[in-house]
């Protein structure tokens, strides 16, 4: 037994030694390859960190591109708010309007909780900003597009001038005569009840009077057009052609009226 435990640690002291033997004969090259391929990881390891500095670095640039691109945007409405408000002085005759700047965000005709509408368009303020049912709705330069039909928190129904439900009380340009302007639907207006007795030329603007007390007095409807003399019958016919183009509109005035408000 004790032979065969000899035998053994003279083996093993023999590998040890060969094994001494070849690091001392290739040590040189041994340690070039480890000093390679640990420099290799280091170099993957170096440019993987640069990596992901780099990708993180245009992360955060990105997100401050953005919100510098969405100030820009808000500074731009601003101002084209602000441009629009200016034009608003304008509006200044009788008296000062109590004005509500809104934009319009569906028109003419549109399904609205599975109610399809015509003659409308629906504006982003609501019941949280001071609308109310009535209010007069205009353009500058005292153009009337409607009124509020139906208002909501935080968006609002207009009811155009050329809806079939819109009659207002008119008094036509340089005479002292009153009518009334009715929606036709379709974009349409025709004045009724213009007397036979009174003069009316083409072109003649059309404003509001303050007979009907919902909307202020002198708010342009349109003008005059195709005027027809009917025989037998005491009233004159004529179209009212609008003074605004609906497909242009972007931003309208809802007129805050204190009489509405009270009641």
């Amino acid at each position: 037994m004790r032979t065969g435990t000899t035998k053994k640690r003279v083996i093993v002291f023999l590998i040890v030694v060969f094994i001494l033997a070849i690091f001392s004969i290739f040590s040189n090259q041994i340690k070039s390859f480890v000093y390679e391929k640990s420099s290799d990881l280091q170099a993957l390891l170096w440019q993987t960190g640069m990596n992901q500095r780099t990708n993180e670095a245009i992360r955060v640039l990105t997100e401050e591109n953005q919100k510098l691109l969405s100030q820009l945007s808000e500074l731009e409405k601003f101002k084209n708010e602000n441009e629009f408000l200016r034009q608003a002085l304008n509006l200044e005759m009788e008296k000062e309007f109590n004005l509500i700047l809104a934009n319009a965000t569906a028109k003419n005709t549109f399904t609205f909780k599975g109610v399809t509408f015509e003659d409308s368009i629906l504006i982003d303020k609501g019941k949280n900003n001071g609308i109310r049912k009535d209010f007069p709705v205009i353009l500058s330069n005292k153009i009337l597009i409607g009124k509020i039909a139906e208002v909501y928190d935080s968006f609002s129904r207009v009811e155009l001038i050329t809806n079939k439900e819109n009659m207002i009380d008119v008094q036509i340009q340089d005479t002292d005569a009153f009518a009334l302007s009715k929606g036709e639907g379709n974009l349409k207006i025709s004045l009724d009840l213009f007397s036979k007795d009174k003069e009316l030329k083409e072109d003649s603007l059309v404003y509001t009077s303050a007979l009907g007390g919902l909307y202020p007095s002198g708010l342009v409807v349109g003008k005059i057009k195709n005027i027809q003399k009917i025989d037998n019958e005491p009233y004159i016919k004529a179209d009212i052609v609008s003074s605004f183009d609906l497909f242009q509109l972007s931003q309208v005035f809802v007129i805050k009226t204190t009489q509405i408000i009270d009641d």
